[in-house]
């Protein structure tokens, strides 16, 4: 087959402008200097915070700016002189890293940065769960500095050049009402606005700073109400005694509300546990039935702070509990009841839950 004169013309003119875009590339690359493979980087981390317009981040602030972050950050590849390529390193060879610089302004590449880091991020999490921790290039702890205006952040110093994985713990806020995550981030050092965007500077920057994502989980902890019956009137039946749960924040605005129910047979104790109250609420227990012939000991009415599941296990409190004491007070009613519960089953309907059932006798 014979390519005409008229279309040799005009492909070779446009096979060159084609062959000379990585060229050029390469060229705006080198005319920087090329990248000095043997200096040191540094890398600043800090919490990037998004300020909603109703100010709904300003509690998270206020958080990060009494917290310690801990930060980790391990080499995925090394880079050559033109910033354009990288070679894995051994533990991360699975990742596909062409073409991560060969169009910065499209979309699709952004969201491929993304997915390599949580390609890298599942690396780290499996060799940890077969007992081979890859060992980090470096790590740091985000806090803010007593009296600067700064928010909280870190600095990794005597990094090589190439791209690195910063990895964040997940951490409790001091109150362990909010545990915070991070998204995993990669990032290139040294770079350049250049090398970013295709746009702007084509400087190198070895000191280079990123801000982290955080994305808050609302934490929940249990209440405990132990009901103490001295006495018991076997004439009588069973007793149920009744409970008013009232959780409020520290501005006083109520955020929960339960009610529940003990029925005893004989004397002794029980104990009935609320679930899935937001940590950091005050909540008051108010005996608001005590079993018609049983007077209650002392006050009818105790508080307590709830406490995440997470501060629970890591020692900082025990769970939330309050404790009534009833004995007999004469009189020949009995007491016995039973606590409904409605539950929405979303679509605009109830379910009726009656758990309170009596005693076998």
């Amino acid at each position: 087959m014979k390519i005409s004169e008229k279309v040799r013309r005009w492909c070779i003119p446009a096979l060159a402008a084609f062959l000379m875009v990585p060229c050029l590339n390469l060229m705006r690359t080198l005319a920087a200097g090329g990248i000095e493979t043997d200096r040191d980087c540094s890398l600043t981390v800090s919490v990037d915070i998004i300020k909603e317009t109703d100010g709904s981040n300003d509690k998270y602030l206020e958080d990060f700016n009494r917290m310690r972050i801990p930060v980790s950050v391990y080499k995925v590849a090394d880079v050559d002189v033109t910033g354009q390529n990288y070679t894995p390193a051994a533990a991360f060879g699975g990742l596909d890293l062409a073409g991560l610089s060969s169009d910065h302004k499209a979309e699709s590449t952004a969201a491929r940065w993304r997915e390599l880091a949580a390609e890298a991020e599942q690396v780290l999490t499996e060799k940890l769960e077969a007992g081979e921790p890859l060992e980090a290039a470096g790590s740091t702890v985000l806090e803010k500095a007593e009296g600067s205006t700064e928010a909280a952040k870190g600095t990794l110093d005597g990094l090589k050049p190439g791209l690195y994985l910063v990895a964040p713990e997940a951490s409790h806020n001091p109150d362990y009402t909010v545990r915070y995550a991070f998204t995993p981030y990669l990032t290139a050092l040294p770079n350049s606005e250049y090398a970013l965007t295709g746009a702007g500077s084509d400087e190198w920057v070895y000191d280079v700073t990123v801000g982290l994502k955080p994305d808050a989980v609302p934490l929940y902890g249990r209440l405990n109400i132990t009901k103490i019956l001295k006495e018991y009137n076997e004439t009588l039946g069973p007793a149920t005694f009744v409970f008013h749960a009232v959780g409020r924040d520290g501005s006083g605005a109520v955020k929960y509300e339960e009610v529940a129910s003990l029925t005893f047979g004989a004397a002794g104790s029980d104990t009935v546990t609320l679930e899935g109250i937001p940590a950091g609420l005050t909540v008051t227990v108010t005996e608001v039935y005590s079993g018609a012939s049983y007077t209650i000991e002392g006050s009818g009415t105790a508080s307590a702070l709830v406490w995440s599941g997470e501060a629970v296990s890591a020692g900082v409190s025990g769970e939330a509990s309050v404790t009534f004491t009833n004995r007999y007070g004469g009189g020949n009613r009995g007491g016995y009841g039973v606590t409904n519960h409605f539950e929405s089953d979303g679509e605009g309907g109830w379910i009726w839950e009656n758990p309170t059932t009596p005693p076998e006798e």
